[in-house]
Order: C-alpha cells, then structure tokens, then sequence
C-alpha cells in the first residue's frame, strides 16, 4: 500500500484514499502510517518503507564550480608622476555627505576634480 492509493476501510467501511501522517510523542517522531482519510483511522504502517537518499556531493561540486571565484591575471596598472590627481585622494579633500570641500582652496569640489597642488593622504 501507498499514499493516495484508493482502498474500502475497514474502520468505517467507506471508500477513501490512503493518508500518511506522522506518530508524534511530543517532539519526537515515532514513524509514519497510512491512515483512512474519511475516519483517521490507523490502516498500515510505512516503516518498512525505506526512504530514498539523494547523493548530494554531485550537486554540491557542480554548484561549487558553478560559482568558485577563478583568480584570473588582470592588467597591472602603473601609475607614472605625470598622471592626474584627484581630489579624492588629496589630503585637504573633506568628505561629507551633502557637500565635498577642498581645505586648502575653501570651495566646493568634486571627488573626481584635479588640481596642480594635490598632496597625497
């Protein structure tokens, strides 16, 4: 016998379908049983039954390599004296949410503007 499979109890006498449902002591799982689903009634037990166990290392490697971070070489950057400067990285750079200044200039500034007296933070 399994769930859903159409039988005549032999509880109540009525044409039903087979129902699993769990014994419950509490917390702790007693097993499973086929039960009548007009009466509720006990009919047989599922333990015999053995599950089926999914071989999940498979899915897990081919997930793993589906998202594994592959360091590859990038172009290296090089950065001469005759690059520009910008203000972002300039040590009188002032950073606030609503406005950026530049301390040594005292105006508004943009963090992707240069100037020719950029220090280095």
């Amino acid at each position: 016998m399994k769930p859903g499979q159409q039988t005549k109890c032999s509880h109540c006498g009525k044409e039903c379908f087979l129902v699993k449902k769990t014994l419950m002591d509490g917390w702790t799982k007693l097993g499973d049983i086929l039960a009548c689903s007009c009466c509720s009634a006990k009919i047989a037990d599922l333990d015999g039954e053995k599950t089926k166990t999914v071989d999940t290392t498979k899915k897990f490697s081919a997930l793993e390599d589906l998202l594994a971070e592959k360091k590859k070489e990038g172009p290296k950057i090089e950065s001469s004296e005759d690059e520009k400067h910008f203000c972002r990285d300039c040590m009188h750079f002032v950073s606030h949410p609503f406005l950026n200044r530049c301390g040594l200039h005292k105006k508004n500034v943009g963090p992707m503007d240069d100037c020719d007296k950029f220090e280095k933070k």
